[in-house]
């Protein structure tokens, strides 16, 4: 359902209620996006970074491009206890399904020719989420492919839990991912704000709120 204009400008005012983000999130490095992309949703943010830092500390050295990455992913089988191998050794954590994903991800960029972080950023600039990314990757939807190409610099917003929580409360009512994702842009562009911008707001405001 389209937001009626009083809807409009009561999530205006929630939005310029908001301090500037602290963080800026984008990420210039490709092996660190690809694995973000496989973590970064649907978990904790101290898993993550816990996941994360784990990688950098075990990992990073045998891991900086996509060459790398393929032979890492042929060491391990291409199953469930491969997988949860492969995901202990990246990340400490047995997040088998998570590893499964990275290996398709790495297949899919790599036929869509992107094997670099520059292949990566003018892919995410000219990319569309339903004719390019829909249901190539098991699991992997439309805030995942959101927050990949926001990590480039594209200008949108990602439609995750925290996002539409602060949308539908705003305005008092469940609001669809894409109408909040529209309005939300058209809010950024009023305040000023690159969408990311007005993003990296919320999520902080909001993952604030939660703790």
């Amino acid at each position: 359902m389209v937001l009626g204009q009083g809807e409009v400008d009561r999530l205006l005012a929630a939005c310029r209620a908001l301090p500037a983000a602290v963080n800026d999130y984008r990420v210039d490095d490709f092996i660190d996006n690809l694995l973000l992309t496989v973590l970064d949703f649907q978990m904790r943010t101290i898993a993550v970074e816990r996941a994360m830092a784990h990688f950098k500390h075990s990992a990073r050295n045998e891991l900086r491009s996509m060459e790398d990455l393929e032979l890492l992913l042929a060491r391990f089988s291409d199953d469930q206890a491969g997988n949860t191998a492969l995901a202990e050794h990246l990340w400490g954590y047995r997040l088998w399904t998570r590893a499964r994903m990275l290996r398709d991800l790495a297949r899919y960029l790599d036929a869509s020719g992107v094997r670099t972080q520059a292949t990566l950023a003018e892919w995410a600039m000219t990319s569309d989420y339903a004719r390019d990314f829909a249901g190539q990757i098991r699991g992997l939807g439309p805030a995942v492919y959101n927050w990949l190409v926001m990590r480039q610099g594209v200008e949108t917003i990602k439609p995750d839990v925290h996002i539409l929580r602060f949308v539908g409360g705003a305005v008092g009512r469940p609001v669809p991912p894409e109408e909040a994702v529209k309005t939300l842009r058209v809010i950024a562009r009023e305040m000023g704000l690159k969408a990311y911008e007005l993003d990296w707001r919320i999520w902080e405001h909001q993952r604030g709120a939660s703790a």
